[in-house]
This record gives structure tokens, sequence and C-alpha cells, in this order.
């Protein structure tokens, strides 16, 4: 399984510079001091590439999905719909073999954890055409890994995993500070968490407790690259020395994002990192 720490290369959506002309132009500046390969993904529709484009497995393999889900249904949604097939030459993609997945999932959806996958059960919700079995059948027989499911918060729209976790390499995850906003779910996604991995859990020390805290653990990892969202807040300095104690073989660089994190998401969200060739 390809993880964060192996990826070499990141992508962003080509209307990225439009929609968020400042961090797109601090991801830049970052990214080419750090000599860290990265392309502009051509035809897109939406910022948010993680969501929509094929999930890597191994150098040369990559799993596609429907990707069609069930908050952009209204019709001045739907036309932001990325089509992958449409959305032109991608070099990473060239010789590769696509597989295809008859299941519509989201890619924010799919936090890759070493051996295991972990997903939220809305992929159940999204497919209730098959049964629950076949969904988790479909799932493992693509992606060749043990597939891990949280509840899904249905107060949080998404159901991206991407916003509750991210992998911290070996058998660890970092874990958001999901226990601010509903302790009764932070301790259910531990307890199945805790059967699989070393749970690390974000925590911050103020006053008041902001509502945009969920972003940090959105952060975008490339190699030995970490770039974590910072919000202007005081949770800010904690979050990027906490993901830099749990992760302290990597270089972790905090990049203003309120852009990206007013808009529903944070910078995993608008990346599609991979290992080239």
């Amino acid at each position: 399984m390809i993880t964060a720490p192996q990826t070499t290369t990141a992508y962003f959506s080509n209307l990225l510079p439009k929609r968020c002309p400042t961090l797109y132009q601090s991801l830049d500046t970052i990214l080419r001091e750090k000599q860290v390969e990265y392309h502009l993904l051509p035809n897109a529709r939406d910022i948010w590439c993680r969501d929509y484009m094929p999930i890597q497995t191994d150098e040369k393999r990559f799993v596609f999905y429907k990707y069609n889900p069930n908050y952009l249904q209204k019709p001045h949604l739907k036309r932001t719909i990325t089509d992958v097939t449409q959305i032109g030459e991608v070099e990473c993609l060239r010789q590769s073999e696509a597989v295809t997945l008859d299941l519509v999932v989201d890619g924010g959806n799919v936090v890759k954890c070493g051996d295991k996958i972990v997903m939220t059960e809305k992929v159940f919700f999204e497919n209730r055409d098959k049964s629950r079995d076949e969904v988790q059948r479909l799932l493992e027989e693509a992606f060749l890994c043990e597939i891990v499911f949280l509840p899904w918060d249905k107060v949080e729209t998404y159901g991206h995993s991407d916003g509750i976790i991210h992998y911290a390499g070996g058998n660890r995850v970092l874990m958001t500070n999901y226990s601010d906003s509903d302790a009764d779910m932070a301790r259910k996604f531990t307890k199945i968490l805790d059967k699989h991995f070393e749970v690390i859990h974000l925590e911050y020390n103020v006053k008041r407790k902001h509502m945009r805290s969920w972003a940090y653990i959105n952060f975008l990892q490339i190699s030995n690259l970490i770039l974590v969202p910072q919000l202007g807040i005081p949770e800010d300095e904690q979050a990027l020395q906490q993901i830099a104690n749990a992760l302290p073989q990597c270089e972790v660089i905090g990049i203003e994002a309120l852009e990206a994190v007013r808009k529903g998401g944070a910078l995993n969200c608008i990346s599609w990192n991979v290992k080239s060739l």
C-alpha cells in the first residue's frame, strides 16, 4: 500500500490558483523551495481533488471508483462533479494498471494506514443497492487489504475519514480532537481504532475551543514534508507541535489555509499525492 510517507509528487486542481490564490501561492513557494514536484490537474470542476482522483495501492496500480456523492445531487452542484476520465493526461496514470471499483466512493473517505484502510460507514449509505457484505467484499478486493469501518457521524455531511484521522507511520494514527464536539462519537471512534492502531489524540489547551480546529488533522504529507493548516488562532502552534512530536522524522511547516477551510476542506482535501515512477 502506497501511503503518504512514500509519495513523491503532488497534484492540485487547476481551479485552485483562482479559488484560493493566497494558499496556492504559499504552496507554490514552499514546494519549489523544498524541491517537491507538483502539477495542476486540467479539466477539474472543483478544488477537492482528493475526493475524485483514483487511489494508488502500488506504484503502477490505481483504483478508480464512482464519484457521485449524495451531497452533490442538486442540479447546480452536479455540475461540480469531476469526471476523471475527462480530466486529461496525467503522467503517473499513463502506464499504470487501472482497477475499476463498482461503488460510489469519496477519496476523502479512504485513509491508507499501512496495510489497512480506514473509512466511515457512509460508504454503505452511498451504495444502498448492495448489501453491506458485498460492499465490503468489493472494497477489499479492489484495495487488497483490510478495511476498518468507523461510524458515520451524520452531523458531518461528507462522512470523510480524512477529517477524523491521519496516518502517522508504523501502526500509529493521529486522531482529531473530536471529543471537543462530540465526546460519545469520539469514544466510539477510539474503541474501534484501538483494536488496530496506536491512537494519538490531538488536544488543544485553550480557553475557548475554535469551531475550525478540525482542520489540523487534514494536513498534507509528501514524503517527509508535512504542511499543516494554520487558521490564525491559538491552536495553530499547539497543532504544529503535536504533529511534529508524532512524526519527528518529518519537517513540519505551517501554512495559512483559511481560504480552503472556509469552503469546508483543508490541505489533504485539495491535494492528490502519489508515488511517481
